[in-house]
């Protein structure tokens, strides 16, 4: 498993598309967050790691990274579908096991561990350029990403569930902005016409709701007025997120394996 995982991350580190991927998700951050500024008619300046997240540009940030995070999973999983290199993987004398595996685990590492560090990286230097600022509480919100990443491995697992089933990297792709839309577009239409807010049955709505506080209050700070937000992390919100996420995850994992081992490879 370990030699598969080794040869998936050296075509990674080589495969254009990801790379322009990362480049994108570091450089999007800095993007959303500058034309949140001129919106708003702020700098650069003024976007400290609190105003970053209370003014919902990091949930706003996080839309786009869901593409990153279906990119890089389903190239790691199946971006070599088509061209039979599982076959030399079984002459070799890999097991399936083993095979399914190292595709799983370098889908992880790419899809939700890479993806959450490029997330935390606008908070890490918005802190060291601007300090925290006061619209938000740093531990709360830190809580907060950190319940996130539960939530990017169980859409990095269900990517890679669709692009092992369609054995396309592609097709995984497509099905998956498929079902962003999908999501997207349910959504807004129980909001606004059955006044149903949907949190925990899906990935998508789950990391958005964490990342997106709509309650807040304006306060007078060293004599200038500022809105501090709600970060609040209840145990409710804690274990539904770690427990629904680890659950979709499982299943999605073993839809995935038995799957992969029923299929002949071409």
């Amino acid at each position: 498993m370990y030699n598969i995982v080794k040869s998936l991350n050296y075509s990674a580190r080589r495969d254009t598309t990801i790379i322009i991927t990362i480049i994108s998700m570091l450089g999007l951050p800095a993007f959303v967050a500058y034309l949140s500024g001129m919106l708003n008619g702020d700098s650069m300046q003024k976007m400290t790691p609190s105003a970053y997240f209370g003014g919902q540009t990091m949930g706003t940030v996080f839309v786009f990274t869901c593409f990153g995070i279906m990119i890089l999973a389903c190239k790691l999983c199946a971006g070599d579908a088509s061209d039979k290199t599982i076959n030399y993987e079984f002459l070799a004398g890999h097991s399936r096991v083993s095979i399914f595996a190292g595709r799983m685990v370098a889908g992880f590492l790419w899809g939700a561990v890479l993806i959450f560090i490029l997330m935390m990286v606008p908070v890490v230097v918005f802190e060291l350029l601007y300090g925290w600022g006061p619209e938000t509480n740093k531990t709360e919100v830190l809580i907060r990403c950190g319940l996130v990443f539960f939530a990017i491995v169980r859409f990095c697992a269900y990517s890679m569930m669709l692009a092992t089933i369609t054995r396309s990297a592609g097709k995984g792709i497509a099905l998956g902005y498929a079902t962003l839309m999908v999501i997207a577009v349910g959504q807004s239409i129980l909001e606004e016409m059955l006044d149903i807010v949907v949190v925990y049955p899906t990935a998508f709505t789950n990391a958005c709701y964490l990342l997106i506080s709509e309650n807040s209050r304006n306060v007078v700070l060293d004599g200038k007025t500022v809105t501090i937000f709600d970060t609040s992390v209840t145990p409710d919100m804690a274990v539904k997120t770690i427990a629904v996420s680890l659950l979709f995850t499982v299943g999605y994992m073993i839809i995935t394996y038995f799957n992969f081992k029923k299929k002949d490879r071409d």
